[in-house]
């Protein structure tokens, strides 16, 4: 006849000095690493490496920046060599324009005889055709004033450009930087030539767009990109007319 366990029974089956009770447990160590086997350690800082691929890294933008803007660096090149060493005038000064002889139906041009600049003017161009129209010549945005009118005539050129393409306008204002209050600055425009003489010159960023604005009086802004090779900011140079010739 079996029988229910009761509590003296359970106390039996786990009392200290029952065999059943104890629990055994087995240490193993661990098999010795075969002798050839390679551990992995934790990796370390390696200055050396990180100073050549700095190196690298600049090395190859220097060559290309200098490769892509090569035609601007050498007319920089060429006006301090001939304005802080020679001690002259730059070699490239385009010639003051005249009205005789002045072909009215001649198309409009910008003449700045200190820095050698003698470009077309392409006429009220929108932001969506900037680009391709400054490889044609400056080129004066859409909206800004007309030489002989009131406000402010606003221009724009290239400073550098990629040194493979195949225009003379590429870095027609790659020395816009060198003008000085008192400089002067010609525009040939419907049979008269209109004289302005630079006031300022400031740098602002991409988004300054005010330097646009129009204003009372007869005035001439110039833009380009700086530094020399790419978009960072824009440098501007304001003029006034001075002065008007006409046939």
């Amino acid at each position: 006849m079996s029988r229910i366990l009761d509590e003296n029974d359970l106390k039996s089956l786990f009392s200290a000095g029952s065999p059943e009770s104890i629990i055994q447990v087995e240490i193993t160590e661990p098999a010795p690493k075969p002798a050839n086997e390679k551990v992995l350690k934790p990796a370390k800082f390696n200055l050396a490496v990180l100073v050549k691929f700095v190196g690298l890294f600049f090395g190859i933008f220097f060559i290309s920046y200098f490769l892509i803007n090569a035609p601007a660096l050498k007319t920089k090149l060429q006006y301090f060599y001939d304005v802080n060493l020679k001690r002259g005038n730059y070699s490239a000064v385009a010639p003051i324009p005249t009205l005789n002889p002045f072909n009215p139906a001649s198309e409009a041009r910008l003449v700045i005889p200190k820095i050698g600049v003698d470009a077309p003017i392409i006429w009220n161009v929108d932001e969506a055709n900037l680009k391709d129209k400054l490889l044609l010549g400056v080129v004066h945005s859409q909206g800004t004033a007309l030489p002989g009118e009131s406000g402010n005539i606003f221009i724009t050129g290239h400073s550098s450009y990629y040194s493979w393409v195949n225009s003379p306008y590429k870095d027609v204002f790659v020395l816009l930087d060198k003008l000085e209050p008192q400089d002067k600055i010609y525009i040939k425009y419907s049979s008269n030539i209109f004289t302005y003489e630079v006031t300022t010159s400031k740098v602002v960023s991409p988004t300054e767009t005010s330097v646009m604005d129009q204003f009372p009086g007869y005035n001439l802004s110039l833009m380009t990109c700086v530094p020399v090779g790419t978009n960072l900011n824009r440098l501007i140079i304001k003029a006034e007319q001075t002065s008007t010739q006409s046939n």
